[in-house]
């Protein structure tokens, strides 16, 4: 007896998700996601619109995945440790950076999580539209600072000298070009401006 045409058994917009991720979060396609399935190109439309919505649906599963703080800490602890867990997301999946930046709309899991920490924020005497700002800060900054170190490595490969390179005298320096660059740099003049917002209790 034949089957009904129908979604294949064991395959979830999770498992899909995975697949993404597996197969490269910033280089896969709707097919390359497929044939690691071992399923039809066009079963995947049954579970995800396009390519855009599974990009969001692989960046939901990959940040539900991490262990993020939790929002009662001090809120320059917590900003430091949110940065940290989209360090140690951009480091498990290679891409990611880039991919966020052509994310259409935000993963469910994240908008979530940022929801908490804004209002922990606000407890901590911000205003929502700085505790907002601040957060947002936190998660972007790393997927800036994470893609510009890849194209600074990729730079240093053409360039080991970094002769020949046109870059600004200050940022002709060692801390630019190894590491995390410029990130710490950045988050602490950024922190330093927030001190500076909080109101009077």
């Amino acid at each position: 007896m034949n089957r009904k045409p129908g979604r294949p058994r064991g395959l979830t917009v999770e498992a899909i998700a995975q697949a993404a991720l597996d197969d490269g979060i910033g280089t896969f396609s709707m097919p390359s996601v497929a044939r690691r399935l071992g399923v039809a190109h066009s079963g995947l439309y049954r579970y995800v619109e396009d390519r855009d919505d599974l990009l969001v649906q692989a960046l939901d599963v990959a940040a539900d995945r991490e262990s993020w703080p939790e929002p009662d800490l001090p809120w320059e602890e917590l900003l430091s440790e949110i940065s940290e867990t989209v360090w140690r997301m951009c480091e498990r999946y290679p891409g990611l950076d880039r991919a966020f930046q052509q994310i259409p709309r935000p993963a469910p899991s994240v908008l979530a999580r940022m929801e908490k920490y804004i209002e922990s924020l606000q407890d901590q005497r911000f205003l929502s539209e700085d505790a907002a700002v601040a957060v947002e800060f936190a998660i972007t900054l790393v997927f800036d600072c994470s893609a510009h170190m890849r194209n600074y490595a990729a730079m240093q490969a053409a360039h080991p000298d970094r002769k020949g390179l046109l870059v600004l005298k200050a940022y002709d320096i060692d801390e630019v070009w190894v590491g995390r660059g410029f990130y710490f740099r950045k988050r602490d003049i950024f922190m330093a401006g927030l001190r500076t917002r909080r109101v009077d209790s």
